[in-house]
C-alpha cells in the first residue's frame, strides 16, 4: 500500500513482520501477496472512455469547476466495468506492463491493557509486473524488499527496542522473492497457488471529494489466515489526471492500515495483542530513478537485480487449477 498498492503491498516480505522465523512461511508469502494489490497502483488510459461518471453530477471531469456539493460515489454499468476502474489504479489495462512503488510505514505493538507503542520504521519498494492471460484477466508478479530504519533518526538500522520487555532486538531487512503470484479479473483474486478454484472478492469503492478521486480497497482475506487480521487503503489522484485519457502513469498517493500478529522478531512470547502498520507512499511514475536517493543506492549496492522486473516468473507454467479457472 501503496496500493498500493496495492501495496500495499505490507503489507512482512521474506521475513514477514507475521511470521519471519515461524515455520508456517507459505501463510507469510499469501499475506505478503494480497497486500501487494493493495498498494501498487499503475493506471492505463485506454478503457477510461468505457468508465461511467458520478452519479449525481458530469462536474467530477476534468476542466468543469468542482465544489463540496459535487462530491459523490462513482458507479459502473456491470462488473467488468467496475473491475477495469480498480485495475486501472493498480496496475495497467495494457496487455504487458510493470508497476513501482515506494512506500514507508511504521509498526505499532499493541498490547492489550497498555498504551500502543511504536516499535519501527519501514522503507521500501514493491515491483510488479503483470500479462494479460485472457479476456479481462491478468497474471501478476511481484517481488518486494524493505529496510528498517530508526524511529527518531530515520537512519538505516539493524537493532531496536521493544519497550514491552525492555529489550534490543534485532531486526533485519525484509524480501519478498517467492511470492506465487496471483490471477486477478472481474471475479476476484486466485493465488496461483491455489488448490480449488475460488476467487477472492473484494471491496472497493471509488468516489470524488473536491478536486480529487479516492480509491478505498479492503482486501479480502483468505480461509486460514489469522482472525485478527486486516488490510484497507485509500489512494487518491487528481481529477484532472484521472479523466484525462493521454495520462497513462496516474501520479498517485497512497495511505493505509493492516493489523497482524506479534511477529517472531518481536520475541513476545504468548502476551496477548497484535501489531498495527500505518504506510503511506507513492508511484514511482518513471522508475527506479524515481525512488529515494539513498534507498535506491542501498538496493543498488546490495541487490541491483531487484531494481528490474523479473520476466521470468510469467514463464511458469500455471496448474491445471489455474488453467480450470481461466477457462470457466
Amino acid at each position: 500500500m501503496p496500493e498500493a498498492v496495492h501495496a500495499f503491498d505490507g503489507w512482512r516480505r521474506a521475513h514477514d513482520l507475521w511470521h519471519a522465523g515461524r515455520p508456517h512461511a507459505q501463510n507469510s508469502k499469501m499475506i505478503d501477496s494480497m497486500r501487494r494489490m493493495l498498494l501498487t497502483h499503475a493506471p492505463a488510459a485506454a478503457a477510461w472512455s468505457a468508465f461511467a461518471a458520478p452519479v449525481a453530477t458530469h462536474s467530477a471531469e476534468a476542466g468543469k469547476d468542482v465544489s463540496a456539493a459535487d462530491d459523490d460515489f462513482i458507479t459502473f454499468a456491470d462488473k467488468d466495468e467496475k473491475f477495469k476502474a480498480l485495475f486501472r489504479l493498480e496496475r495497467d489495462l495494457r496487455d504487458e506492463g510493470t508497476t513501482l512503488s515506494t512506500y514507508q510505514f511504521i509498526t505499532y505493538a499493541l498490547v492489550y491493557g497498555q498504551r500502543p507503542q511504536p516499535i519501527v520504521r519501514w522503507e521500501g519498494m514493491e515491483f510488479s509486473y503483470f500479462r494479460r492471460i485472457t479476456g479481462l484477466t491478468w497474471r501478476i508478479h511481484a517481488h518486494n524488499l524493505s529496510y528498517p530504519r530508526d524511529l527518531h533518526t530515520g537512519e538505516f538500522t539493524s537493532r531496536v527496542r521493544n519497550p514491552f520487555t525492555d529489550s534490543m532486538i534485532d531486526i533485519e531487512p525484509m524480501k519478498l522473492l517467492d511470492d506465487p503470484g496471483v490471477l486477478h479479473g472481474p471475479k476476484g483474486y486466485l493465488p496461483l497457488d491455489a488448490k480449488t478454484v475460488n476467487w477472492l472478492d473484494t471491496y472497493h469503492v471509488l468516489r470524488t471529494e473536491g478536486p480529487l478521486i479516492k480509491s478505498e480497497h479492503i482486501r479480502p482475506t483468505p480461509d486460514g489466515w489469522p482472525a485478527m487480521f486486516i488490510e484497507s487503503s485509500c489512494s487518491t489522484v487528481s481529477r484532472k489526471d484521472f479523466f484525462d485519457p493521454s495520462v497513462t502513469a496516474l501520479p498517485y498517493q497512497t495511505s493505509g492500515f493492516y493489523v497482524f500478529p506479534f511477529p517472531a522478531w518481536m520475541k513476545m512470547g504468548d502476551q496477548p495483542g497484535q501489531m498495527i502498520g500505518a504506510w503511506s507512499g507513492r508511484r514511482a511514475v518513471n522508475g527506479p530513478r524515481d525512488l529515494p536517493r539513498t534507498f535506491r543506492e542501498r538496493v543498488a549496492r546490495e541487490n541491483p537485480e531487484l531494481l528490474e522486473p523479473r520476466w521470468r516468473e510469467l514463464d511458469r507454467p500455471l496448474s491445471a487449477v489455474l488453467q480450470q479457472a481461466i477457462a470457466s
